[in-house]
């Protein structure tokens, strides 16, 4: 490898931009933090023509997103596209010519990510994704480093933006269609909010989570899952007088033959963390055999706070490309999963509000004997 590593960005939308911008306007830091000098070899993107914001002005944009992920010179491919067409194609061209990858694309890795991490070990480089996953919050980077000599039991969190704002809008008055239009208008909800509400988001999610943080090859479709679209504005104020808020939970624990995991619009006590969330605010428990429980929260989607995620990253690449070490330890492939049960489908319900089950953190922390039995 050369002196300088080669950096190819594909993609250059909202999180893009902001990962290009970091790049080329705040180079001194990002090298002096991983310890080696870098060069943006390329941004690829679908119109190289059209007007871009005055600080990406002279930035080395491409239509030609194939030859850049071939050029030599690059070392890391950065996937910003999102989505499993093109960038599935991309990002498997890249690590079977031994380019390391960090990508921001949970449906990427929910849905292939077991078959191209057993990619990226077979080449010896890396691929990374603690942007695809609750946004600013650092938890690839905690199970995958801090936490890596410890047995994970169990996780559960409240982990798509979109589902707080639309349920706490309903908390203050809204009905669901003005709920999600607020969201829209305010950027938390797409267009097609079907992914976010109908729970898909949310189990990519858990599905890369589960990946990591238990060792199994589980993809999305796997994992059960129900939204929040028929949610009355009735059992909002029901819940509320109760003393509890309705919350769009997802959850998996390990067992012997594989997991139990499943997303679902659960109660949650008013003051517990998975109820203080606003907006993109995003909360994860984690219990580990060892280190006991563990909590995580901030912002969990958005352009700045995502890309803060990939440029971390980026550096972490960085470094290792640095030193010459073997990445394939970060893409270690995965084990079989032959059971995947739900979650929640056998917890109790509230007598006044039936149809949905009760939260409560023991339903973490009850799966540590069966967990101490898989890892055994």
């Amino acid at each position: 490898m050369d002196c300088t590593a080669g950096i190819a960005l594909l993609g250059c939308g909202t999180v893009g931009a902001n990962v290009a911008r970091r790049l080329l306007h705040e180079r001194d830091a990002l090298e002096r933090r991983s310890g080696i000098r870098y060069d943006v070899r390329g941004i690829a993107v679908r119109d190289a023509e059209k007007p871009r914001r005055d600080d990406l002005g002279g930035a080395p944009f491409t239509r030609d997103a194939r030859a850049l992920v071939d050029d030599a010179r690059v070392d890391l491919v950065v996937e910003c596209i999102g989505g499993t067409g093109e960038a599935l194609e991309l990002v498997e061209r890249a690590l079977d010519r031994g380019r390391s990858v960090v990508t921001a694309n949970k449906d990427l890795i929910a849905t292939h990510g077991p078959r191209l991490r057993a990619l990226a070990a077979s080449r010896g480089v890396s691929l990374r994704y603690e942007a695809a996953a609750c946004g600013a919050i650092p938890i690839v980077r905690m199970l995958d480093d801090a936490l890596a000599g410890d047995a994970i039991v169990a996780l559960a969190g409240v982990m798509n933006g979109t589902c707080t704002a639309i349920l706490s809008a309903m908390e203050a008055g809204a009905d669901y269609a003005d709920a999600l239009a607020h969201a829209q208008a305010c950027g938390y909800a797409e267009a097609d909010p079907s992914a976010d509400v109908d729970g898909d988001d949310a189990a990519h999610k858990l599905a890369l989570l589960i990946q990591l943080a238990f060792g199994l090859a589980v993809i999305s479709p796997r994992i059960r899952r129900s939204g929040i679209a028929q949610i009355t504005k009735r059992e909002i104020a029901r819940a509320q007088m109760l003393g509890y808020r309705i919350r769009l939970v997802a959850a998996a624990a390990r067992t012997p033959q594989g997991a139990l995991a499943e997303v679902a619009p659960v109660l949650v006590r008013a003051d517990h963390p998975f109820a203080q969330g606003r907006g993109p605010e995003n909360a994860v428990r984690v219990v580990a055999r060892d280190a006991g429980g563990l909590v995580f929260t901030g912002n969990g989607a958005g352009g700045a706070p995502t890309a803060s995620a990939v440029l971390g990253d980026i550096v972490t690449a960085l470094r290792g490309l640095r030193e010459h070490r073997d990445l394939a330890a970060h893409a270690l492939p995965l084990d079989a999963a032959l059971e995947i049960a739900p979650f929640f489908a056998e917890l109790p319900r509230h007598s006044e509000l039936p149809r949905y089950a009760l939260w409560d953190d023991t339903l973490l922390d009850a799966p540590v004997s069966l967990a101490s039995q898989a890892y055994s």
